[in-house]
């Protein structure tokens, strides 16, 4: 009796990764249907100048749909690839210290397998990461959610008007995998692989330096005292000093990327400044957002069901305050996926999630065309 109920539940576990993993991959297929959609259609119809502030370039390879792809940051992430990082500025006024090192790294590896080309490879990556991801994110949501609710939770994730950002030559979507997997990791008792998968995130962006104060407080939950495990935690910070120390031994600055930085404040570069109709579009879409999200926060942490996503959540606000980032604020929010999650989870009501839903693909749609257009950068 004992066999056959093992043998009906792994048939159940089996049908059930069948259905996840078939609408997974028509959600990827379509987003990505979506967004090379409106890269092709910019190109086709819009003029864009690749110059941008400062003499620098916009794009890093003029090929079709790989424009559009390898925009922006992309220029850095494909010239820190192909040739290291840069003592002095690599494109106008701007440098490539301020960029982490993984997503480079994977993507130069990666040119094994494009004959060498970076473009290729910078983009197969990017997408390939966010396809693992949804994968990991769906395990993740399952854990507290019903397999159409798990569904559900992907879908906002990969359709949020942040999630342009998750199918170009940025490091974002391998931030979105290394934090998912950390979480998983660690809600399973898997504390070194949470710890090394959060050391990982920290060599991608910043943001992952902060996955110490979810980890401690997800250990404290599980255990109500210190362990000798928690030591994992420090995962996140040692990827930091790595990072630092790199950058020390090759600039004599240790603090390089931070200092770096300060080109990108607002009013440095004169002419670093988007058009008042781009940024009042911009402005609404943004805040729409912030506000959607800050009521999920809010709502979750008055159920008080998740201390780790609310940590993590006001550590990540912390820094786009603290940085100023302002203009990135879609792509710091999209690797909250708790937010989404308590969306599903929160007895909002069908109409919610419908309009939240129908708002965020307009969204998308919007700041994809903007982005490839050149006109605001992500």
């Amino acid at each position: 009796m004992t066999s056959t109920v093992r043998a009906a539940g792994r048939q159940a576990v089996a049908a059930e990764l069948r259905w996840a993993a078939v609408r997974l991959l028509a959600l990827f297929a379509a987003s990505r249907l979506l967004l090379f959609g409106c890269a092709l259609a910019v190109e086709a119809f819009v003029p864009v100048d690749p110059i941008g502030s400062g003499g620098s370039a916009l794009r890093a390879t003029s090929r079709p749909l790989l424009a559009s792809l390898t925009s922006w940051d992309g220029v850095y992430y494909l010239g820190i690839a192909r040739d290291g990082y840069h003592q002095l500025p690599v494109n106008g006024p701007y440098p490539d210290l301020a960029f982490f090192p993984l997503y480079p790294f994977v993507v130069r590896l990666a040119t094994n397998l494009t004959g060498g080309d970076t473009a290729l490879a910078a983009v197969i990556v990017a997408n390939a990461a966010f396809l693992v991801a949804l994968a990991l994110l769906y395990a993740l949501a399952r854990r507290r959610l019903d397999p159409s609710g798990a569904l559900l939770v992907a879908t906002l994730v990969t359709l949020q008007p942040g999630a342009v950002s998750f199918g170009v030559a940025y490091s974002d979507s391998l931030f979105l995998l290394l934090t998912v997997a950390t979480f998983l990791a660690a809600e399973r008792g898997q504390r070194g692989l949470a710890g090394g998968a959060a050391a990982l995130a920290a060599l991608t962006r910043l943001p992952g330096a902060l996955l110490i104060v979810p980890l401690l407080v997800l250990f404290w939950q599980q255990d109500h005292r210190p362990r000798a495990s928690w030591l994992w935690a420090l995962g996140p910070p040692l990827g930091l000093v790595v990072f630092c120390g790199y950058l020390g031994v090759l600039t004599g600055d240790p603090l390089a990327a931070f200092n770096a930085q300060a080109i990108w404040d607002p009013g440095h570069v004169p002419d670093a400044v988007s058009t008042p109709l781009v940024v009042g579009t911009a402005t609404v879409i943004y805040g729409a957002v912030a506000l959607v999200e800050a009521r999920l926060l809010y709502d979750l942490w008055r159920r008080g069901s998740d201390p780790p996503g609310v940590a993590w959540a006001l550590a990540n606000v912390a820094l786009i305050v603290a940085s100023r980032r302002g203009a990135s604020l879609l792509r710091y929010l999209s690797p909250l996926v708790q937010l989404p999650e308590q969306l599903v989870a929160g007895g909002y009501g069908s109409r919610v999630l419908r309009w939240v839903l129908v708002g965020s693909v307009a969204g998308f749609v919007i700041l994809a065309l903007l982005q490839f257009s050149l006109l605001l950068a992500p």
